[in-house]
């Protein structure tokens, strides 16, 4: 029990008046005996044995000085008075117990300091324990709960106090009634295992009703610095976190996952038809430029192919005029010559035969002349029209090249033919059977041409020897005329097309689409 000294110095008690010696006597002995008593007690007392200790000495050491006193006033007046020996051994009491007290104090202190301590950071951490958002308990071999953090209240589940001795499933499900709950399972394979020494428990747990998802830890209870040879603490921890925000902003985070993977797959397919757009345009602009550089190369050629071919009709020409009309015109005038100076001399005779002759030289000559204005542009092609010269030209033809036999289908009329296209597509039969004449070695050749609706077709093909596999190298095509045939039908915004098969003839098509209202050739037949 605590010392109950008094702070100050005891004042004698009052005695009664008429006997002083008494009264001295009496209050000595009092206190004397009631300070072997409290001293004696408070030796003994190892419970409460320091926390007073600084007030006790302070009240022994004023107590003394009195005591001394009031010990040689009562031995003076009252034989009675208490004796010095026992003064001497209340004072050695007093002074063993100050002896005492100097060697046990400080030790009294450290350890009334360090339960001070213990006890403040018991509560510390109780209160940390209680401030988690996680349900901790701590659990004894059988499940039971031992102690739990304020949680459970914050929860709904019970009190602090009112679920120690529970099972935590039955904490955690009051209401539980199934026999195979996933919970209760568990806790029971846990606990098991933990005592096996096997490493912490954990399983989580989605609750469909409440749309909450727990998350449960057990550990064992393990004291740092316990000696191997002490037996194996078999309590545990549970530790209860309700993850469901967590686990809701994961499932949100993967949706928008998806989502972004889902956008990226569509923006990468995206990129992927842009860039495959814009290789094709790469690939069409090159393809372009290709083309552009072939047709300027192409126009350069047929530019100096058509400055051979002026030069070498011009040379044509000149020849014919010179072998046919220079020699025509000049037998005609020796003969008007002749005719003249039998006029001027009857006897040589009559200058009728010789006029007669000049007059059938004179009818070659114009044929002749004819037939050069044909060849160089037949007059039925403006008066009559492009089927009508096609028509004559593969008839003329055919008397000329009399091996060679020409199967002609025109089914389109003049007036199908608009102006535009008369001239090259004559010109285009005129290329593609002279080609038949000087290279197929052919038997047959056919020639049709017709319109339907809105395209006017031309095809020329043959049985001769055919095209080797390098009729599209500019020395063939060059060679062949094959080159102008492309580019008149390019000029008229025709399709041309060849196909050959060695030994199989050759065949070539032109197609020309014309529109809803092309203007027809003027010319009807």
């Amino acid at each position: 029990m605590p010392l109950k000294f008094p702070s100050e110095p005891l004042e004698p008690r009052p005695a009664e008046a008429d006997d002083p010696s008494t009264s001295a006597t009496s209050t000595l002995r009092i206190i004397l005996m009631d300070a072997s008593a409290e001293l004696a007690q408070s030796t003994s007392d190892e419970t409460d044995w320091g926390k007073n200790y600084v007030r006790v000495a302070h009240w022994v050491a004023r107590q003394v000085p009195m005591w001394r006193e009031l010990a040689s006033k009562a031995h003076k007046e009252d034989p009675n008075a208490p004796s010095a020996l026992e003064v001497d051994s209340v004072l050695k009491l007093i002074d063993g117990f100050l002896t005492d007290l100097a060697a046990r104090a400080p030790q009294a202190v450290r350890d009334h300091e360090r339960h001070r301590a213990i006890e403040k950071a018991k509560q510390e951490w109780e209160c940390t324990a209680d401030a988690l958002t996680a349900m901790v308990c701590l659990l004894d071999s059988d499940g039971l709960i031992l102690r739990a953090n304020r949680v459970v209240e914050h929860w709904g589940l019970g009190s602090v106090s009112g679920v120690v001795g529970r099972r935590a499933h039955a904490v955690l499900h009051p209401h539980c009634i199934h026999s195979n709950c996933r919970v209760a399972q568990w806790l029971q394979g846990a606990l098991p295992k933990l005592r096996g020494c096997e490493p912490p428990q954990e399983f989580e747990y989605y609750s469909p009703a409440g749309e909450q998802t727990l998350q449960f830890t057990l550990r064992p209870m393990r004291i740092d610095g316990a000696a191997a040879e002490e037996p194996r603490d078999s309590r545990s921890v549970l530790v209860v976190t309700d993850v469901s925000a967590l686990r809701r902003a994961q499932k949100a985070l993967e949706s928008v996952n998806l989502n972004l993977e889902s956008r990226v797959r569509v923006r990468t397919r995206e990129l992927d038809e842009s860039n495959r757009d814009l290789r094709k345009e790469v690939e069409r602009r090159e393809h372009a430029e290709h083309e552009l550089r072939a047709s300027r190369n192409n126009l350069a050629l047929l530019s100096e192919q058509l400055i051979q071919a002026q030069e070498g009709e011009r040379r044509r020409i000149a020849l014919e005029l010179h072998d046919s009309v220079g020699q025509s015109l000049s037998a005609i005038k020796y003969t008007l010559e002749r005719a003249i100076i039998m006029v001027q001399r009857p006897n040589l005779g009559s200058p009728e035969s010789v006029l007669s002759l000049a007059v059938q030289r004179i009818h070659e000559t114009a044929d002749g002349i004819r037939a050069i204005s044909m060849n160089l542009r037949p007059q039925m092609l403006d008066n009559l029209g492009a089927a009508s010269a096609t028509s004559w030209f593969c008839r003329n033809y055919a008397e000329i090249y009399s091996g060679i036999a020409v199967h002609a289908d025109i089914s389109a009329q003049n007036r199908e033919i608009p102006k535009r296209i008369s001239t090259h597509l004559f010109r285009c039969v005129q290329e593609l059977l002279n080609n038949v004449a000087k290279h197929a070695q052919a038997k047959n050749v056919w020639v049709l041409l017709n319109r339907e609706d809105s395209l006017l077709s031309l095809e020329v093909r043959d049985d001769g020897v055919g095209l080797s596999g390098e009729a599209e190298s500019p020395a063939r095509l060059s060679g062949s005329g094959i080159r102008n045939l492309r580019e008149r039908a390019d000029m008229t915004a025709g399709q041309f097309s060849l196909s050959s098969v060695p030994g199989g003839g050759t065949s070539v098509r032109i197609v020309w689409p014309l529109g809803p209202d092309e203007a027809m050739d003027e010319t009807e037949e």
